[in-house]
C-alpha cells in the first residue's frame, strides 16, 4: 500500500478512521448552524465548561481507542517512560549562596523534588542531594497538582512559584531556605498570572491580578505596586501602570548601579519595550533606551543591549547595527536617567548570531550560533577602551550553553544530535575540559549520521536543514519527520533529543530540523524579515525543505510527516492546507489556529507584533489569506488526516484553537485525530523545554504522537 498513489492511500485511511470513530461524530458536530461557521463552534473556547470537556473526553476516547489497539503503542509508551525517567539525565542547575539547586522528577516522584547539594560537592562531581521541597507530598496534602515553576531568591528567602498542573499561572509563596519551610504569614500571591520581584528583605514589587480592573485585555497585570511585609496585597501602592492596549509589564535593574530605583518595563506589544526609571515614592522619568532591543546582562558597570534594528542613541556619531552587543553606563542610566556614552562591545562576524553574554570580572563571554552550532568568544579589555576577542577551543558541531562562570572556569553544557549531553568545567586559559556529568545514551546511534543541507525557497532565499538519518536510506525513502518553528526569534539548535531518538530514529526513521525564517538562528534580521506581512516566508521555507528531501530520495510524500508546536503548530496547519500533496502525516501541537480572532483569546493580544493585528484593516486580509481556521477547503481537498494535540491547562495558547480546528475539519468532511493532554500547560518535549509534570502522562502523550506517525508513515 506504501507504493499506491497518496490520494488512494488517504481514502483507505479515511475509511478506517471513519469506521473507528463511528458515523455519528460529524453529525453530532453539525447540530447547530453556527457550528458550521468559518470560526468553528465557539463554545469549545470555554476551556472548562461541561459541554466542552465532554467533547474532549469523546475525542480522547476515540483517539486512544484507535491508537492503543496498535501493537506499537505500548512499546512506544514504555520506551518514552524509560527516557523521561533516565537517572543520568542532566537537570537545570541554579547556584544560590553556597549551594546548587535542581528540580528533579523520577519514577517515585512524578511531580518532582526541589533539591540541593553544596556547590563545592556539585562542582567536584560528587553531589549529595537533599530534598528542600517534595512537590508530590505537598500536592497530596493540599489536594492540588503543584509543579515547581521556579524560585526568585534573596539570600535565604525565596518566592517559590507553584504551577497548578503546568500552567503559566502560578501561586507565589515565601520560603525560608535555612529553615526549609514556607514562611508563616509570609508573602503569598494567589494562583494567577501575577508577577513579583524582591526590592529588599521586607518589600516586593508586585504586578498583581486582583480582579477585572487590575488586568488588561490579555488578562495580564496592568499595575506595578510596592508591597510591604504585613500589608494586604490589595493595599499595595501603585507606582506604575500600563496604558490601554499595552501588552504586559515587568521590573528589572532593581536598585542597580547604586540607585534606590528600579526600571519598569512597559511592553506595548510582545517585541517593543519602553523603559521608565521609578522610585518607591512614585517619582519617575522615561529612559532613552531603544524600544527594539534585548537586555543581555550587566558587565563592569555597563548595561548590555542587543539592538534588534539599527540604533543611533542621541549624541552618537555612528549607529549600532542590529545584532551587535552594546554597553551603556549603568550609573548614568540609573542615577541620571540618561545615556552618557554607548560603546560597541562586540560585533558578530557575518553568519554569527549573538545569543547570550556572561560576565566574569574583566572577562566577558558571548555565546554565538554559527551554522546552527555554538561557539563562544572571550572578550578582554585591550587597554584602549575596546575589547580583544578570541574564540575558545571548544568541540565543533555542538550546541553549548554557558551555565555559570566559576573560579575554576566556565560550567558548560555540551550536546549534539547524536551525542548525549554532558556538563563540563572548561578552563579558558588552557582549553582543558573536565567532565563532571554525562547522560547515558538514550538511543542506539549505530549507523546514524547527521548532515547539514540547504535548498531555495520560492523567493530564492537559502533555507538550511539538518538531517539525522540512517547511513543507508532504503530505496523508496524512509519515514521522515520534519520539525519546524520559524518565529519569535527562537533558534532551533542541534540538540540531543532523547524521546525523538528513541521513538523515531532508533526505529529507522529520519528526523529533520528545518531552519525556517522567523527564528533566531541568524540574528534579528532573520526573525524580523518573517514578521507580519512576511509571515508566509516560513511556510514557503518548510515546503521547500519537504520538496528537497523528496527530490533527493530521502523520502516520498507518502512517507513524509511534519510537526510543530505553538507557533510551529500554526506553521504545520498552514503547510498542510497549502501543500497537502507533500506529506501524509501532520502533528499540530498546542497550535495557534484562528488568526482572525486570536487577539480575543488571552493572552493573544500580546502577539500582534509578530503576526499583525486582525483589527487592522490593512493586516486582516493578509491574515485571512493563510489563517488555518478560515482556509479549510471542502471535501474535495485531499488533506492527510492530522493529529491535533494540546493541553487542557494550556493557558498561553488556549485549547480552543485546537478544539475548534478539529471540529471544523470534521464538519467539513476531513478526518483527523484529536488528543488533549490533561496536564502540562504550554510545553513541548524537545530539549530545553520546561518539565511539564507527571512522566506517566508525558509518556502517553508521546506514544500518541509516535504511534500516529508510524501508522501513517511506516510499513503496514
Amino acid at each position: 500500500m506504501k507504493n499506491a498513489p497518496l490520494s488512494a492511500r488517504r481514502r483507505v485511511a479515511a475509511m478506517a478512521l471513519g469506521a473507528a470513530f463511528g458515523a455519528g461524530s460529524a453529525a453530532a458536530l453539525a447540530q447547530e448552524d453556527a457550528e458550521r461557521a468559518e470560526h468553528g463552534p465557539l463554545w469549545l473556547d470555554e476551556t472548562y465548561s461541561v459541554r466542552a470537556l465532554d467533547w474532549v473526553e469523546e475525542q480522547n476516547a476515540r483517539t486512544l481507542g484507535l491508537l492503543e489497539a496498535d501493537p506499537r503503542f505500548e512499546a512506544l509508551r514504555s520506551d518514552a517512560a524509560e527516557v523521561l525517567t533516565e537517572p543520568t539525565r542532566l537537570p537545570d542547575i541554579r547556584f544560590m549562596n553556597a549551594d546548587a539547586y535542581r528540580y528533579w522528577q523520577d519514577r517515585q516522584h512524578p511531580l518532582g523534588l526541589w533539591q540541593r547539594t553544596s556547590k563545592s560537592a556539585f562542582l567536584s562531581g560528587q553531589p549529595e542531594w537533599t530534598t528542600v521541597l517534595d512537590l508530590d507530598a505537598l500536592s497530596e496534602a493540599e489536594g492540588m497538582r503543584w509543579i515547581f515553576a521556579g524560585a526568585s531568591c534573596r539570600e535565604e528567602r525565596c518566592l517559590l512559584a507553584l504551577s497548578e498542573n503546568g500552567k503559566d499561572a502560578a501561586e507565589l509563596r515565601e520560603f525560608d531556605l535555612s529553615e526549609v519551610r514556607f514562611v508563616e504569614h509570609g508573602f503569598v500571591v494567589p494562583n494567577s498570572k501575577s508577577r513579583a520581584w524582591w526590592y529588599d528583605d521586607d518589600t516586593l514589587l508586585v504586578a498583581p491580578v486582583l480582579g477585572p480592573g487590575s488586568v488588561n485585555e490579555s488578562l495580564l497585570p496592568r499595575t506595578l505596586r510596592v508591597w510591604h511585609r504585613g500589608e494586604p496585597l490589595q493595599s499595595a501602592r501603585t507606582v506604575f501602570e500600563l496604558e490601554d492596549g499595552d501588552a504586559m509589564l515587568g521590573a528589572t535593574l532593581i536598585r542597580a548601579g547604586g540607585s534606590d530605583a528600579f526600571v519598569a518595563v512597559r511592553r506595548t506589544d510582545f517585541e517593543t519595550a519602553r523603559y521608565t526609571l521609578v522610585h518607591l515614592d512614585g517619582a519617575s522619568r522615561e529612559l532613552p533606551l531603544p524600544e527594539l532591543a534585548s537586555v543581555m546582562g550587566v558587565h563592569d558597570g555597563q548595561l548590555l543591549l542587543r539592538p534588534k534594528v539599527e540604533w543611533r542613541p542621541a549624541g552618537s556619531d555612528e549607529p549600532f547595527a542590529a545584532g551587535t552587543l552594546v554597553g551603556l553606563s549603568l550609573n548614568d542610566l540609573m542615577k541620571e536617567g540618561r545615556i552618557e556614552e554607548a560603546r560597541l562591545i562586540f560585533e558578530p562576524a557575518p553568519g554569527d548570531a549573538l545569543r547570550g553574554a556572561h560576565s566574569d570580572g574583566d572577562a566577558l563571554y558571548v555565546e554565538l550560533l554559527h551554522d546552527y552550532a555554538s561557539r563562544i568568544a572571550a572578550l578582554t579589555p585591550d587597554g584602549e577602551g575596546a575589547f580583544a576577542s578570541r574564540f575558545l577551543p571548544l568541540p565543533e558541531g555542538r550546541f553549548i550553553s554557558v551555565l555559570s562562570v566559576e573560579d575554576a572556569g566556565l560550567l558548560l553544557r555540551e550536546e549534539a544530535p547524536l551525542v548525549p549531553p554532558r556538563m563540563v568545567l572548561f578552563d579558558p586559559g588552557t582549553g582543558q575540559e573536565e567532565i563532571l556529568y554525562e547522560e547515558a545514551p538514550a538511543f542506539d546511534t549505530a549507523g546514524l549520521v547527521t548532515e547539514l543541507r540547504h535548498t531555495r525557497a520560492a523567493d530564492g532565499a537559502r533555507v538550511d536543514y539538518l538531517v539525522m538519518r540512517p547511513e543507508e536510506v532504503p530505496e523508496g525513502g524512509a519515514p521522515t519527520l520534519v520539525y519546524g518553528y520559524g518565529g519569535y526569534d527562537v533558534a532551533i539548535t542541534p540538540r540531543y533529543e532523547p524521546v525523538f531518538g528513541k521513538l523515531w530514529l532508533e526505529r529507522g526513521g529520519v528526523y529533520v530540523h528545518a531552519y525556517l525564517r522567523g527564528g533566531g538562528e541568524h540574528g534579528p534580521a532573520w526573525h524580523r524579515g518573517a514578521m507580519r506581512k512576511n509571515r508566509q516566508q516560513p511556510y514557503d521555507d518548510m515546503q521547500a525543505v519537504l520538496r528537497d528531501l523528496q527530490e533527493r530520495g530521502v523520502t516520498t510524500p507518502a512517507r513524509t510527516g511534519i510537526m510543530g508546536r505553538s507557533n510551529g503548530g500554526l506553521m504545520a496547519a498552514v503547510v498542510m492546507e497549502q501543500a497537502p500533496e507533500l506529506m501524509d502525516a501532520v502533528v499540530i501541537g498546542g497550535p495557534l489556529i484562528d488568526m482572525l480572532n486570536f487577539h480575543e483569546l488571552p493572552p493573544g493580544a500580546t502577539w500582534t507584533a509578530e503576526y499583525g493585528d486582525p483589527r487592522d484593516a490593512e493586516m486582516r486580509p493578509f491574515l485571512a489569506s493563510y489563517s488555518p481556521m478560515q482556509n479549510i477547503a471542502g471535501e474535495e481537498a485531499d488533506y492527510p488526516p492530522p493529529l491535533i494535540i494540546t493541553s487542557t491547562d494550556d493557558d498561553r495558547v488556549l485549547p480552543g484553537h485546537a478544539r475548534r480546528f478539529s471540529a471544523r475539519l470534521s464538519a467539513l468532511g476531513h478526518e483527523n485525530l484529536y488528543y488533549e493532554d490533561d496536564q502540562g500547560g504550554h510545553y513541548w518535549e524537545l530539549a530545553g523545554g520546561p518539565a511539564p509534570g507527571d512522566w506517566r502522562r508525558r509518556a502517553t502523550a508521546r506514544a500518541v504522537e509516535f504511534t500516529y506517525l508510524w501508522r501513517q508513515l511506516g510499513e503496514e
